[in-house]
């Protein structure tokens, strides 16, 4: 058996990397002039002091200076000492210097991003430079919808400031490596499952497995509200999630889960893969499109949305149907 490529064609997709939607900002007749200064330098022009100490302390400060281009979302100084205090860390100095250079990371993208396409997009997924499991690398959500704020803690105060090797967006929060709840609790299409693993969390242990860094890694294909909806409508006393009873509830949520980190491209076509509830789903490719036949042996749950990667496992989306386990047993 064969690998398959991620899908296309769908209308909702996730950016992995930057170069889909970077700008080119020395290009066409409206050009902003480019400085000789690289990021760090404009960082310590820009009073980004405790940005700037930490990129020494982790040995980013030469990947800075690189020729890039990047994209660095700054937290001010006062981000920091927030960050520092929430944490329990006296100062820079106490943090691990893995943990820190994780956490910067988390706040560079490749490519010259500036706001215009972010604005243009109003909520979607980047790639930065930190460290998932198995080799992968972080997601980043943002919503600019009102704003633009990143994995909905951290809200840039400050656009477009250039540099020589990218461009710097100064943001008012430190921005922690995501765990799969970050992007469940943030991003629209999962607000359903999020409130369903809130009805649930008497019954199942997945509700705090999503929000623990050390938990997984877990691949957890989420329905979106659609999806949700469609199940809803099958039992006439079934108006909200919350509706379900629990235990049959934590059931169906742990059939869609998978006890390893698997990004799309991993995924083996015709594949039989036991889920944490227990019983097997069969994710097929067709048409270049992934297909999942669930427990119950419902077939055609069409994944949409791929590869929304945490420090503790990977996302992807279902537009259709809420995978059901065997009912049988």
């Amino acid at each position: 058996m064969k690998k398959f490529l991620p899908l296309k064609g769908f209308l909702i997709l996730i950016i992995t990397g930057l170069f889909t939607i970077s700008c080119n900002l020395d290009d066409g007749s409206e050009t902003i002039p480019i400085p000789e200064t690289d990021i760090v330098e404009v960082a310590t022009n820009a009073g980004l002091s405790s940005l700037v100490a930490a990129l020494q302390r982790a040995d980013l400060t030469n990947t800075l200076k690189g020729a890039g281009p990047y994209t660095v979302l700054a937290p001010t100084d006062a981000a920091f000492s927030s960050f520092l205090s929430a944490n329990g860390f006296a100062n820079l100095e106490a943090v691990p210097v893995e943990t820190l250079k994780q956490i910067l990371l988390n706040h560079v993208v490749s490519g010259r991003v500036d706001s215009a396409p972010l604005i243009n997009l109003q909520r979607n997924y980047l790639q930065t430079l930190a460290d998932g499991p198995s080799g992968s690398k972080l997601s980043l959500y943002f919503d600019a919808v009102n704003g633009i704020e990143f994995n909905g803690i951290s809200t840039i105060s400050q656009t477009d400031v250039v540099a020589q090797n990218g461009i710097i967006h100064v943001v008012n929060q430190v921005i922690g490596l995501p765990t799969l709840d970050t992007f469940i609790s943030s991003d629209d299409n999962f607000e359903v499952f999020g409130t369903a693993l809130d009805a649930a969390a008497v019954a199942s242990d997945l509700p705090n497995d999503v929000k623990d860094s050390m938990s997984g890694p877990y691949t957890v294909f989420i329905p979106i509200e659609q999806a949700f909806d469609n199940l809803l409508a099958t039992n006439t006393d079934w108006n909200f999630v919350s509706d379900i009873e629990e235990n049959l509830l934590a059931a169906v949520l742990e059939h869609h889960v998978l006890n390893d980190n698997v990004p799309s491209a991993d995924i083996v076509a015709g594949e039989m893969v036991t889920t944490l509830e227990g019983d097997q789903i069969t994710i097929q490719s067709i048409d270049g499109n992934l297909e999942i036949t669930d427990g119950s042996g419902n077939e055609g749950a069409l994944v949409v949305i791929v590869d929304i990667q945490a420090i503790n496992g990977v996302i992807h989306g279902i537009a259709n149907n809420v995978l059901l386990p065997d009912t049988t047993n």
